[in-house]
């Protein structure tokens, strides 16, 4: 194991055990059992389209198995396990437009680091670490030291400091969903964690005729493309499919080509 991702575990099991430490030392007694998830607001132009979502939240409970919750109205308290990092993953979406649960970006939050006074804070930030901890989880480990390098070793709270002011292209910054983190995730397994790898994926312009209005993407920290009467939309897609909503329906793209399903 490289003596990087090895200090990013053991600093990340010191402080884990300090934080839950003084959790059970706070006045409110021993460590909840249970955490009510407080979703984050959405971005404005998600508001205008497609409105208000259903969501998806995915979690690991006290037993190490992935659960799963749907709806519109508040969330259930989620039964957390409490010995190592954890994710919890809320997927937007939209069943009345088709807009299924993957198609935009998540929020997200990892325990016990987003706790505050019995709910857990999700926030969209905290959607791509959540992710990057599912991607870790389930990436292929085919050798020794990919099996010791699992996601709750991971130095969380370090990651979260690199992505938010660390040396990483200011466009990943911006949006940091601009990068491919489930490759990023393989190959943190296969041979250790390197900052070098976050950056953007390649993306190719493509201009659509016909497309005007506002059109929304899948990444809550992208702004929306507008597009004059009579224009033609310009996207960036890369070799992943992607997604863009108008009132005039959902257009999937990637380099290959593109699809418009109308509303």
């Amino acid at each position: 194991m490289p003596a990087q991702y090895r200090g990013m575990k053991n600093r990340s099991i010191v402080l884990a055990l300090a934080l839950l430490l003084q959790f059970a030392a706070c006045r409110d007694g021993p460590i909840r059992s249970s955490y009510r998830p407080a979703l984050p607001e959405l971005p404005e132009h998600w508001k205008e389209i497609p409105g208000q979502p259903c969501w998806r939240l995915e979690w690991i409970d006290g037993n190490g198995k992935w659960r799963e919750w749907e709806g519109k109205s508040e969330a259930p308290d989620l039964h957390l396990g409490q010995e190592w990092t954890s994710p919890v993953l809320a997927w937007p979406f939209w069943p009345a437009m088709d807009l299924l649960p993957g198609y935009m970006r998540p929020a997200g939050a990892l325990f016990p680091w987003d706790v505050s006074s019995g709910n857990l804070i999700l926030s969209w930030e905290g959607g791509v670490e959540a992710f990057f901890w599912k991607e870790l989880a389930h990436a292929e480990k085919s050798t020794a030291s990919a099996e010791g390098r699992l996601p709750w070793y991971f130095d969380w709270p370090r990651f979260r400091e690199l992505l938010a002011t660390g040396n990483i292209p200011e466009n990943v910054r911006l949006d940091p969903w601009l990068p491919d983190w489930k490759s990023i995730a393989q190959r943190t397994v296969k041979s250790g964690f390197d900052r070098r790898r976050i950056v953007s994926r390649t993306f190719t312009g493509i201009v659509i005729p016909g497309l005007d209005g506002r059109w929304a993407g899948s990444s809550p920290f992208a702004p929306p493309l507008d597009v004059p009467e009579g224009c033609q939309l310009y996207i960036k897609a890369s070799d992943t499919p992607d997604v863009w909503v108008s009132r005039e329906g959902i257009l999937k793209c990637s380099t290959s080509g593109w699809v418009l399903v109308p509303r």
